[in-house]
């Protein structure tokens, strides 16, 4: 006996491949008939990458985003499988749609197909639920966030928030919510797609394809062609044009997102997944107590007639012209949701602020996949960070800083923002406007003059502003120096700045000699109240003192650093220059000690007398008491 003879004798495959040869489509093969089989496609490569995903997946809080990362950045091909498992999501959605309009169009949810339309409702909600429990799994920002406020749109529908907490372990995100999650989306609705998918195959095995209603039974039995190989044929030519879509859609955008890891204790702005744009556009129309029109009335209500077609539309004819009303509705429905997606994402286009915090997001994501590469920290992939040599020193500005400066666009208005400090753009600012809101519009520095046009044309101002800029010290680049001689000359003769501003010792404003360098900014750090910086209308705290003078300086660095990515110096040019401010920061702070050192100590104030029970001229004595 053979192997074949073998496998037939306990599979019977003979037999039902003789029946699958022999099943007849009426009217002949169509291009029409090929979405549920390119569905079932991607149902089986989705739970074969899924597979894949799960052997370095861990569904937890601490390590769900470090193992995603891992995967998706040190792994061969780790991008490459969750982009195909992160697109195909889409992607089943896409296709489920289109087969609900070919279905819609033919007529195929009328009598005897009312089970294979609801089984079919049924695999579209679960396609969407796949997404809906997939998605949070990476545990990055845009997926934290964008669950909360799925969270908060579930609880604004009737019975929403008992669902919402069910789901995901309580009313607050956590361990729970991804185990939960997750085993809804690899267990729970991966068996429940393969029973209805089962059973929409055996409904259309039993009732077969809806015909096309244009053609008479004559006509529909003579152009009838075997399912093998004709309509077969087109199936398999629409799974690879999916598959080469899919395969376009991973390669050119280098697989899924992932942002940096979720972090409740930040801000985020959150953007819903594409296919849940229309429905966030919807909600911004009802607020208040009529959320729930826009959470549950009127989803509900399109489900209801979705579900309820088959009873809708009962004719005998299928053909579009006798089905004109249902198919209006249908197109009306669909044509809403499109726009209103289109309208969330013209709005999301023009809003700067978005589109500068998905900008900063971005960034904040390549950093903190770079970080990953050396391994997160235990306790969670919010402790990657721990990984940036920067990390301490940005929580110190954080917590001493930030209230009233803002770095990153993030922080205070209060007091000058760091984000292009001490750029000739900056400083031209100052002195074309020091009220600025950027510079120091936020402080009670009222007493220098603003100078307009009227006073100082942009040549004059480029001219100062290169000379302000050129002594800063080692690390002013590329100064031009005729500007500088020209902005010398301004400053000494025309403008008269050196009568509040020498270049050294104490004035009436700050010194510029060596300002902006790195050990000015430690100096106005650790007191800027000195001498020959803001003196009386010094408003910042003085640090000296209260935190250590390591962390001074590297908030100097720090600070200093803003300038340097401002002006786009970066690479070997950057360290060029921070290496020139390093050194010359500490032969300044070397300098400065040895001055402390050699200047005579103040003599110590006399102690006052101590009142023993009298005085030198015995006057209140003990014994009299007085």
């Amino acid at each position: 006996m053979s192997v074949a003879d073998w496998l037939d004798d306990r599979l019977g495959y003979r037999a039902f491949l003789q029946r699958a040869d022999g099943e007849q489509v009426p009217g002949g093969a169509r291009w029409s008939y090929v979405f549920g089989w390119v569905l079932l496609y991607l149902f089986i490569q989705q739970a074969v990458l899924g597979i894949l995903l799960a052997l370095y997946y861990s569904p937890s809080s601490a390590d769900a985003w470090a193992s995603t990362a891992f995967l998706n950045d040190q792994i061969m091909g780790g991008w490459f499988i969750r982009g195909l498992h992160y697109h195909g999501a889409s992607l089943m959605i896409v296709v489920s749609v289109l087969h609900l309009i070919q279905v819609a169009i033919s007529g195929a949810y009328r009598k005897p197909r009312e089970f294979n339309w609801w089984t079919g409702l049924a695999l579209l909600g679960l396609v969407v639920a796949f997404g809906f429990t997939g998605y949070p799994l990476s545990w990055d920002q845009n997926a934290y966030w964008s669950t909360q406020v799925r969270g908060g749109i579930m609880g604004g529908a009737p019975g929403g928030g008992t669902v919402r907490d069910l789901m995901q372990g309580g009313d607050e995100l956590g361990n729970l919510t991804l185990t939960r999650y997750y085993a809804l989306h690899v267990l729970v609705f991966p068996l429940l797609f393969s029973l209805l998918a089962g059973v929409h195959l055996y409904l259309r095995k039993r009732h077969g394809p809806a015909a096309p209603a244009k053609l008479s039974e004559e006509e529909l039995a003579a152009k009838a062609q075997p399912f093998w190989p004709n309509q077969l044929f087109k199936a398999v030519v629409a799974m690879a044009l999916c598959g080469g879509v899919l395969l376009g859609m991973t390669i050119s955008t280098h697989g899924a997102e992932l942002y940096a890891p979720a972090d409740p204790a930040s801000s985020f702005t959150a953007r819903p997944e594409w296919y849940f744009l229309f429905l966030n556009q919807l909600l911004k129309y009802f607020h208040g107590p009529l959320q729930v029109v826009g959470t549950a009335l009127i989803p509900g209500a399109v489900a209801a007639f979705f579900f309820a077609l088959p009873f809708v539309d009962r004719g005998k004819d299928r053909r579009v012209r006798s089905r004109l009303p249902v198919l209006v509705a249908i197109a009306l429905l669909i044509s809403g949701a499109v726009a209103l997606s289109a309208m969330q994402i013209i709005e999301a286009g023009g809003n700067e602020d978005l589109q500068k915090g998905i900008a900063e997001a971005e960034k904040d994501s390549a950093r903190a996949r770079e970080l990953a590469l050396a391994g997160v920290p235990p306790g969670g992939g919010v402790r990657v960070w721990e990984n940036d040599p920067e990390f301490h020193v940005r929580a110190v500005f954080k917590e001493h800083c930030q209230t009233c400066h803002s770095l990153d666009g993030r922080g205070g208005e209060e007091a000058p923002s760091f984000d292009d400090y001490g750029t000739r753009e900056w400083v031209a600012a100052l002195i074309r406007n020091p009220a600025d809101e950027r510079i120091y519009g936020g402080t009670k520095h009222d007493t220098m003059e603003p100078l307009p046009k009227e006073e100082l044309d942009d040549e004059g101002l480029a001219a100062i502003t290169e000379y302000v800029y050129g002594l800063m010290g080692p690390g002013a680049t590329n100064v031009d120096q005729a500007l500088f001689a020209k902005g010398k000359a301004l400053y000494d003769d025309e403008l008269e700045c050196s009568g509040c501003h020498e270049l050294e010792g104490q004035s009436v404003g700050p010194a510029l000699q060596g300002r902006g360098s790195l050990r000015w900014l430690e100096r106005v750090i650790a007191s800027s109240g000195q001498p020959d910086l803001y003196i009386d209308t010094a408003e910042m705290p003085k640090f000296e003192g209260k935190i250590d003078d390591a962390d001074i300086q590297e908030l100097a660095l720090l600070i200093y650093r803003q300038r340097l990515v401002a002006e786009g110096i970066e690479g070997e040019a950057a360290e060029a220059v921070l290496t020139a401010e390093r050194e010359a920061a500490k032969a300044a702070r070397e300098g400065e000690g040895k001055k402390k050192a050699e200047k005579p100590a103040e003599p110590e104030p006399e102690p006052e007398p101590e009142n023993e029970g009298a005085t030198e001229t015995g006057e209140g004595t003990a014994e009299t008491g007085e």
